[in-house]
Parts: structure tokens; sequence; C-alpha cells
């Protein structure tokens, strides 16, 4: 156990009152593909649920092309993530994904207790507290960020589970509309090989203040990178 985490923790709840994020905080981005501005997403949260009987916030993740993006490839994704209440990690992912042609629909839901989790055909036997990459943003607003840490975590999203580790990099300022950021930089990685399948590295920068917000998203691909950066925050 990171006894220095879970001090932080309580410090954020307790001490100060309050951890960065509350339910109605809404973060809204423009999504750029080698530096043409091609849509927009949002990350909000918008209530606290229970799931198994346990609170967790409900944040739902938005994602959409405009303009001539919209009619050359077009991207419709909505996700939904059950977030614990405390420790952050995820109770229940739903993803509905519409890219061009392409299509896919998944519903994760995790009973830790049972140590399973449960797809729309078959149980997957988990011994680990699940941390997709949105359920990671979140926590990663909760901990203390030390530069040339490495830590490790694991995810499943319906067809494997995958075992990664994050990289703390140092520091980074980023020119956003909202003004500029001095971010702590993270990376994370598999051992060996790219952390998605026909894509390369992904970057976080999570700004170094009270509000720990994820400022900028990068994900380097096969043709170039895509790029999300905060323009709002509500």
């Amino acid at each position: 156990m990171n006894y220095k985490k879970y001090f932080f923790l309580f410090y954020l709840n307790f001490v100060v009152g309050q951890i960065p994020f509350k339910v109605g905080e809404s973060l809204q981005y423009y999504a750029e593909f080698n530096l043409v501005r091609v849509g927009e997403a949002k990350l909000k949260i918008s209530e606290i649920e229970k799931i198994n009987n346990i609170d967790s916030y409900h944040v739902t993740y938005y994602a959409k092309t405009k303009g001539l993006a919209d009619r050359l490839f077009k991207i419709r994704d909505k996700i939904d993530i059950w977030i614990d209440k405390e420790e952050f990690f995820t109770h229940q992912l739903i993803k509905d994904i519409n890219q061009g042609n392409y299509k896919n629909k998944i519903n994760v839901k995790f009973d830790y207790k049972k140590s399973i989790a449960t797809t729309s055909n078959e149980k997957v036997p988990i011994d680990f507290k699940a941390r997709d990459s949105f359920s990671l943003f979140y926590y990663l607003r909760t901990i203390p960020l030390k530069e040339n840490e490495i830590m490790s975590f694991s995810s499943f999203e319906g067809k494997r589970i995958v075992d990664y580790k994050l990289q703390i990099k140092g520091k980074e300022t980023i020119s956003t509309e909202l003004g500029n950021y001095i971010c702590t930089v993270i990376r994370p990685y598999q051992e060996g090989k790219n952390l998605f399948k026909n894509q390369g590295d992904i970057q976080i920068w999570i700004s170094d203040d009270q509000n720990r917000l994820p400022v900028k998203i990068q994900i380097k691909m096969k043709f170039g990178s895509m790029t999300l950066l905060l323009k709002k925050v509500s």
C-alpha cells in the first residue's frame, strides 16, 4: 500500500475539504489532428450514483467531428464511466463508438467483492482495481505526482486485460485560450509495445495548481497525432 498517496487523499478530503473536482464539472476540449482543428470533446461529471451499492461519480465523455472533418470521417463517440467516489477506480464502463463505418458498443461492470468483470457475453476473473483512461484522469488529479516516478495499473475494456505503467516526465507550460498552465507531463506505456493497438505514444498534461486539470491529451498515431486541448471549464 502506498501510504503517501492515501495520506494525500485523506488530506484533500478532510483537511482541504474537497478533492479538485465535483459533480457538475464540465471540461470542454478542441480536438486537433496534425494541428488542424477537426472537432470537439467534453468530459462531464453529471451525478453520484450507486454501482453495486457503492457511491460512484458518473462521468460522460463525448467526442464529435465538425465541419469538413465531419463530412470526411464522421465521429460520434459517447463513453459513460462510473468511478469510485473514494479511490477513483472504475466500477462500470459503457462505450458507444461511432467512427466512420466503424461502430462498437461495450458494457463492462466490475464486481470487486467477487473479483469478476462482466460483459454482455462473458465473465472475466480479475485481481485488480481497473483504471481505464478516463478514471485514470480523475485519479491522477487526486495524488501527488513526483518527477521520474513510475506507477503500475491494469484495465479491462471488454476484450483483454491490459497491464500498463505511467511515467512522470517533468513539467511543461501549455498555452490555451484560458491562459498558460504549468503542467506535469505523464506518459502511459506498456513494456516493449504500444499502449493502444495501431497507435503510438500517449501523453497527458495535468495542471500544477489546485484544480489539477487535464489540460492537454495527445496520442501519436500512424499518420500523425491527435490532440485534445482544454478550451472551457464550467
